[in-house]
């Protein structure tokens, strides 16, 4: 830990890396090619690229190839891959059709068509208003659901560019089970159910069950409600059957703010989740459980998440299995081969909660400003099983209250044919697994987590050589603070570095809520 009195007691060695520390963080949020944190916002390109050509129209529904006409919006193109049918520059005011349940319907098509710079305002109609832009048959009207898409009553080949929806009762885009070959990129999708009037699970973007080739990229989705639960990006749903499984979805470089839950995964085969934004201000759901970054669940299996940044949320992400159909499908429903790789979380109670699955390998994570934990292995139906844990830096915060877990640490950025202890401090049982890293710098223990309490925690640390590189577990007996160089590598803001430095108190998650 830091000594206390700010830079006064820092000494020269410290007061140097302070210095270099300071300026890498300025070369981290000026001169890195990745936008920072606070700046993401205004880097991303997202909405109506040319809100003066936006005519009205009325609501748009495809119902097979012969409707790609100028009536229902077409402005060119002949449905080909290289010819898109394009329909752009119409302005949906929902208000005017209260009986509509969508305002641009496409299904029953294989052709390719690109809906862009479009807009749906005023979404907001009770019981009537349910997705702003729909592809695909309703669940009822497939007749041959199967693992891969069949080629009648579907649809695929659609691509939503850079429109903008505001809605407040209905989905923003919804992907509807056996649709294909779907793009949703750079639209703006605001979700505001207020305290007085709205529903829950709400969804900005959403893909079905059964959807495949579905790709959700560089979109803002903006989710807030104080009262109700809303979801930012949902990828496929609950678990039905091996056949009904979602495959290829993959959500990218996009920005969710306040949703209850930001990016949501379900049953679904190797989805995956990279560089995404997700974060709260002072607008999330406080309900139970909620908010939280990124799930995982219900059968989704092999899922990656990598380099997502995370702030400001009561728990980071949540790996686990399933609650109400556990009884009828058992472990199945268990997100089992999760890999959690380069994400950065802070600012929330908890880093990771990982109920009971299989497989879990969280790889290279950065935590800052964790209230409670960086890790509860007490999430879904319990603890999980085959935790691995590679190349986490110390101390780490670990609670296990539903029972002891084995866990498999590993590093490879240590010292090079070193001696190395993996020490654990908390209640009820110390750890203390000694190990020596081979000519490399890799090393490795196989432990067993103890038991917690429920509010009690294990921490631990590496008590070694300092590595060359600076690198991983902050061995202790040396002065350089481990977690800063992490901070700046990981485009962590500069605010974070000064308080990891001069450990400045946790600021508030709730009320003022997010804070540059």
């Amino acid at each position: 830990m830091h000594p206390e009195g700010g830079v006064r007691n820092l000494g020269k060695p410290r007061a140097l890396l302070l210095v270099l520390v300071l300026a890498a963080s300025i070369w981290t949020v000026v001169g890195s090619s990745a936008p920072a944190t606070g700046l993401a916002l205004g880097t991303r390109s997202v909405g109506l690229t040319n809100p003066l050509a936006l005519q009205p129209h009325d609501p748009i529904h495809i119902t097979g190839n012969e409707g790609f006409n100028a009536s229902n919006g077409v402005r060119s193109g002949s449905g080909t891959a290289a010819d898109p049918y394009i329909i752009s520059d119409w302005l949906f005011d929902a208000a005017l059709y209260p009986n509509s349940s969508q305002m641009t319907w496409i299904e029953n098509t294989d052709k390719h068509v690109v809906v862009q710079n479009c807009q749906v305002v005023h979404f907001d109609t009770v019981g009537e208003h349910y997705q702003a832009f729909y592809v695909g048959k309703y669940p009822g009207e497939i007749k041959t659901p199967t693992i891969g898409p069949p080629n009648i009553d579907l649809t695929s080949n659609v691509t939503f560019l850079n429109n903008d929806i505001d809605s407040r009762y209905g989905y923003g885009i919804q992907i509807a089970e056996g649709s294909s070959n779907v793009l949703v990129k750079g639209n703006r999708i605001t979700i505001h159910p207020d305290n007085v009037s709205g529903r829950d699970w709400i969804y900005g973007i959403n893909a079905a069950r059964n959807t495949h080739a579905i790709s959700i990229e560089d979109n803002l989705v903006n989710a807030a409600s104080r009262q109700y639960i809303t979801i930012g990006i949902h990828l496929s749903d609950y678990y039905v059957s091996e056949q009904r499984r979602a495959s290829q979805l993959v959500a990218r470089n996009n920005t969710v703010i306040d949703a209850s839950g930001g990016i949501h995964v379900e049953s679904s085969r190797f989805t995956l989740v990279r560089d995404n934004l997700v974060y709260q201000t002072d607008l999330n759901s406080l309900q139970y459980g909620w908010p939280r970054a990124i799930t995982v669940r219900e059968s989704a299996v092999n899922a990656s998440l990598i380099h997502n940044t995370i702030r400001v949320e009561v728990t980071g992400i949540v790996i686990g299995a399933a609650i109400d159909p556990w009884d009828v499908f058992g472990p199945i429903t268990g997100a089992s081969n999760t890999t959690i790789r380069d994400n950065a979380i802070s600012n929330v109670d908890t880093g990771i909660s990982i109920g009971n699955v299989s497989g879990t390998h969280i790889v290279n994570t950065t935590f800052s400003s964790v209230a409670l934990q960086e890790l509860s292995l007490n999430g879904e139906r319990g603890a999980p099983r085959d935790l691995m844990l590679t190349d986490l830096a110390s101390p780490l915060r670990i609670r296990a209250p539903s029972g002891a877990v084995p866990i498999s640490w590993s590093w490879a950025d240590l010292a090079n044919n070193a001696d190395y202890h993996l020490a654990g401090r908390g209640e009820p049982t110390d750890v203390d697994v000694p190990f020596v890293t081979n000519a490399t710098g890799f090393g490795s223990v196989d432990l067993m987590q103890p038991l917690t309490s429920l509010t009690g925690v294990t921490t631990y640390s590496i008590i070694g050589p300092m590595p060359p590189s600076g690198g991983i577990g902050n061995p202790s007996g040396r002065e350089i603070p481990y977690l800063l160089i992490i901070a700046v590598s990981a485009s962590i803001s500069i605010v974070i570095v000064i308080e990891l430095l001069f450990e400045a108190k946790e600021r508030s998650r709730r009320g003022t809520g997010r804070r540059d």
